[in-house]
């Protein structure tokens, strides 16, 4: 029998709360609305002092919730930079900043 696939929060509130589920993402997420310009996941990878693979898969994971989104790439040795940025979830959400640890109000 297949598995059913886990359907997607479609709310803004429980798209952040399934990302505040995970420490890493959490880290993430406040890093990209902290920083407030655009990181790659390599980048993220020196600040977390985590393993760039894992924080990729992290990084999509936002991508997916709509808590990031991709906003350039560029060459690197033969392979291809990412560089994304925080949409506007967390301010949509009124407890969104608190929830990060960013105080209540939009930089």
């Amino acid at each position: 029998m297949p598995k059913k696939k886990k359907q997607k929060p479609t709310t803004p509130e429980d798209r952040l709360l399934h990302i505040l589920r995970h420490p890493l993402r959490k880290q993430l997420l406040r890093l990209y609305v902290q920083e407030g310009g655009m990181l790659s996941p390599k980048e993220l990878s020196v600040f977390t002092k985590r393993h760039v693979s894992n924080v990729g898969y992290h990084v999509r994971v936002l991508v997916d919730y709509e808590a990031v989104e991709i906003v350039a790439e560029e060459k690197r040795r033969g392979s291809v930079e990412h560089f994304y940025e925080a949409t506007g979830l967390v301010d949509e959400v009124p407890w969104g900043r608190a929830a990060l640890g960013l105080g209540g109000d939009p930089a």
